[in-house]
C-alpha cells in the first residue's frame, strides 16, 4: 500500500501530536482527532464509556454497527507505560514484572538523586534563610518540579515512542474504514489494551458474541506479520506469505513479532530498537488490510 496524502497526514499528527495517549487528557485529544477523521469517512462513529467508577471514565471508540456486524477489526489506543527489555506479546505476567522493576528502579535513582542534592545544599547553605530571597525562592521550585516528576515516575511514565506500538495498527485500521463498504464489518478502538483487557471485555457484548473478531498489535513492525486464529481465510493466508497458527480461542490475532523458544514454548516478542523505529513497514500494512478487506 502506497503512502497516499491523506495516510501521510494520519501518520504525521498521530507520530507527532497524538502519540501520548495515558493521561484522561491526552486521550482525550487522540478521540477529538480520531472522530474527527473518521467523520470525514462516514457518519457512524460513537464513543462509548465504560468504568465510570474510576476518577475518568475509559473510552472505546466504534465504527459501524458492533452488535450486528459479522466481523469486528479492533485495536488498542492507549500508551503503554516505560517498561525493561522486549515487549512480550501475550504475557502479560512477564510485562507486568518488567513494568514494576522500571519503575521501582526509576523511583529508587531519582530519590537518591534528591537525597543528594539536598545534602549538597545542607552543606553549602550559609547564614540565616531569607524567605524571599531569589535563592529560596530558586530552591522551593527546584524541589516542586522534583516532587512533581517523582510524583509522575512512581505512576509509571508514559513510552513516548509509540508508531510501531501502536500507532501502526491505528492507521492500518484508519485505512481499512477509508476503503470499508457495507454494514458486515464494524471497527473498534479500545482502551486499557496495552496492560488488560477491560475494554476489549467492554466491546464484547451478547449482541456480537458471534461476531468473528480481529485484534491487531504492533501490525507496522519491522518483523514477520503472524496470525493466531481460526476464522482467517487460509487462501489469503498463503498467497500473502503469512505465517499461522490455530487456537482454542474466540479472537484472532494478528501482529508482527520476532520469536524465540523458551521451556519449549514460543515466545513471540519486539526488541527495544523494534520499538523505537520511526518507520513504518508498509508491507506488513498492505497485508493487514489486505487480509481483513
Amino acid at each position: 500500500m502506497q503512502q497516499n496524502e491523506k495516510f501521510k497526514d494520519w501518520l504525521f499528527r498521530y507520530q507527532s501530536f497524538y502519540r501520548v495517549r495515558r493521561t484522561d487528557k491526552s486521550k482525550r485529544r487522540f478521540i477529538s482527532a480520531l472522530v474527527a477523521d473518521i467523520s470525514d469517512m462516514r457518519e457512524d462513529v460513537q464513543v462509548i464509556e465504560y468504568n465510570r467508577h474510576k476518577k475518568y471514565a475509559s473510552r472505546n471508540v466504534y465504527v459501524g454497527d458492533i452488535g450486528k456486524a459479522d466481523q469486528i477489526i479492533c485495536t488498542y489506543y492507549d500508551t503503554p507505560i516505560q517498561h525493561f527489555g522486549s515487549y512480550v506479546l501475550f504475557d502479560r505476567e512477564v510485562q507486568e514484572k518488567r513494568t514494576t522493576s522500571f519503575i521501582i528502579v526509576s523511583s529508587v535513582l531519582l530519590l537518591l538523586v534528591g537525597i543528594a542534592g539536598t545534602l549538597f545544599y545542607m552543606q553549602n547553605a550559609s547564614g540565616a534563610v531569607d524567605l524571599i530571597s531569589v535563592r529560596t525562592l530558586f530552591i522551593a521550585l527546584a524541589y516542586g518540579v522534583y516532587f512533581y516528576l517523582f510524583g509522575k515516575i512512581a505512576k509509571g511514565s508514559a513510552n513516548r515512542k509509540t508508531l510501531i506500538r501502536n500507532t501502526s495498527s491505528v492507521l492500518a485500521m484508519l485505512a481499512m474504514i477509508s476503503e470499508a463498504k457495507g454494514e458486515k464489518t464494524a471497527f473498534a478502538f479500545v482502551d486499557e489494551g496495552s496492560f488488560g483487557e477491560s475494554g476489549l471485555e467492554a466491546m464484547r457484548t451478547p449482541g456480537n458474541k458471534k461476531a468473528k473478531i480481529f485484534y491487531l498489535d504492533c501490525v507496522g513492525a519491522d518483523a514477520p506479520l503472524r496470525v493466531i486464529g481460526n476464522d482467517v481465510s487460509k487462501t489469503k493466508l498463503s498467497e500473502l506469505g503469512i505465517d499461522h497458527q490455530s487456537s482454542d480461542e474466540k479472537i484472532n490475532y494478528i501482529f508482527s513479532a520476532k520469536t524465540s523458544e523458551k521451556e519449549q514454548k514460543t515466545q513471540f516478542y519486539l526488541d527495544k530498537s523494534d520499538l523505537s523505529r520511526k518507520n513504518l513497514s508498509m508491507d506488513n500494512i498492505t497485508k493487514v488490510v489486505e487480509l481483513c478487506r
